[in-house]
């Protein structure tokens, strides 16, 4: 069987769990992704304000001197 399948240039058997696997590897890629670019697009768009960390250090020394 093998010589007429490479006569014929026949692909090779796939696995039956492959349609699963793949399915579960793709929709992962999917959602680890949206997470990713929602999680920059959050701190990108993020505003401290007057709660930011530079503020509170320098209006801190402020008051000291």
């Amino acid at each position: 069987m093998p010589e007429i399948a490479s006569a014929l240039n026949l692909a090779p058997d796939y696995d039956p769990e492959y349609a699963a696997l793949f399915n579960i590897i793709l929709w992962l890629c999917v959602c680890l992704i949206l997470a990713l670019w929602a999680i920059t697009w959050g701190i990108w768009n993020m505003d401290p304000g007057r709660d930011g960390i530079i503020y509170r250090i320098s209006s801190a020394r402020l008051k000291s001197d």
